[in-house]
């Protein structure tokens, strides 16, 4: 009962922040190896429905002023680190469905950037359940060090 409930709020949390969604998975009662493919999954969902939904996100996004007045400043970043370096910093700076989101309002090929994503995903995701892992192992160890 306690794994129906785990799994989809991690995927879900995986798809707003791959950050919080795979420590809450260890949390809720995971294992590790569990807690960061639903993450990572939950993160791949939500860039596949908002590459999915693009060319209206995009249209919508260039209708915003908000967007116009800092677009000077996102190309600027987009022109330096283009395509694949929007795509690894994603999870960790900014957060999957925004940077889906702005890229595509650059113009970002839908297909290219949601594999480039999907690989983003994949990497932070092994990356961060294992820093997961050994903060865990690390508090677990001086917790019964104190105890004692």
């Amino acid at each position: 009962m306690r794994l129906l409930l785990a799994l989809p709020l991690t995927v879900a949390l995986g798809a707003l922040d791959l950050w919080a969604a795979i420590p809450a998975g260890l949390v809720l009662g995971l294992p590790p190896v569990l807690s960061g493919v639903a993450a990572t999954s939950g993160g791949l969902l939500g860039a596949v429905l908002v590459t999915i939904a693009g060319e209206r996100l995009q249209r919508w996004l260039y209708s915003q002023r908000w967007f116009s007045k800092r677009r000077e400043r996102v190309e600027r970043l987009w022109n330096r680190y283009g395509l694949i370096g929007v795509a690894f910093q994603s999870p960790v700076f900014a957060g999957t469905l925004l940077s889906t989101l702005v890229a595509l309002g650059l113009g970002a090929p839908a297909r290219k950037l949601l594999f480039w994503i999907s690989v983003s995903l994949i990497f932070w995701g092994g990356v961060l359940t294992g820093a997961a892992v050994v903060g865990f192992s690390i508090f677990e160890s001086w917790r019964a060090s104190v105890d004692v």
